[in-house]
């Protein structure tokens, strides 16, 4: 664990990541704006509505996690604390289900990160 002198600002380095749906995820909208969501590897499956829904759309492999926190806030500006609130924790849930992965914004870096080269 590291001291709070060596931390730095734990908001600023969980807002700028960016992520993408994990390789393994396939996902469909369904009727009302539901999003069908499921892990390949495990057979996993999740339905996502309002909030959620919009939040999982979001995530386009470009966009930091505030930028899309924002974006929802947007759409759902009432009560912005815990709404900002709830979404970090709906992010921080799809990582831990693995739905979500970090991503590199730059798509060639990407790329060639997942061909097994470094530029």
């Amino acid at each position: 664990m590291r001291s709070a002198d060596t931390m730095g600002d734990v908001e600023d380095e969980t807002s700028a990541r960016v992520h993408r749906h994990s390789r393994s995820v396939v996902w469909v909208e369904t009727t009302a704006g539901r999003w069908a969501v499921a892990d390949v590897s495990d057979f996993r499956q999740f339905v996502l509505n309002g909030t959620s829904g919009l939040l999982w759309r979001s995530f386009d492999g470009h966009s930091t996690d505030d930028a899309i926190v924002e974006r929802v806030l947007d759409t759902y500006p009432d009560h912005p604390e815990s709404a900002r609130a709830d979404c970090r924790a709906l992010i921080d849930e799809l990582l831990r289900l693995r739905l979500l992965e970090l991503t590199d914004p730059h798509p060639d870096n990407e790329q060639a990160a997942d061909a097994g080269m470094e530029l």
